[in-house]
């Protein structure tokens, strides 16, 4: 496994979030800051790329997005199976992404304390 998810939830004080974008382009960039803005309020955010969303993940696709999301301490998970699917499994990934299966995705999911948002 890489990066996985760490013993189950959070610190009862705040909740986990586990974000997950299917979308890519301009209809990401909101999701994206909302995943930010989380992050810098002390939450711990697993940003999860999917379907269309893995596109955000290529290097220089989502602007400063997804760096200001790492740098805030989130982190930035990329589906596998979706990149593979979509011949970009040899695609420069954005600073900080890691390629993920949907069985490190469902273990997070089913930690306490998590809370998940699908867009």
């Amino acid at each position: 496994m890489t990066d996985a998810p760490e013993a189950a939830g959070g610190d009862g004080a705040r909740p986990d979030y586990v974000l997950v974008g299917t979308k890519a382009g301009a209809t990401a960039q909101r999701f994206l800051r909302d995943a930010v803005e989380l992050a810098r309020s002390g939450h711990r955010v697993w940003l999860f790329l999917v379907s269309d969303g893995v596109a955000t993940g290529i290097r220089g696709a989502a602007g400063t997005a997804l760096s200001d999301l790492a740098a805030a301490g989130g982190r930035i998970w990329i589906d596998d199976f979706t990149l593979s699917q979509r011949a970009l499994h040899k695609a420069p990934l954005v600073p900080g992404a890691v390629r993920v299966s949907m069985a490190e995705l469902a273990a997070r999911l089913m930690a306490p304390d998590t809370k998940v948002v699908w867009h």
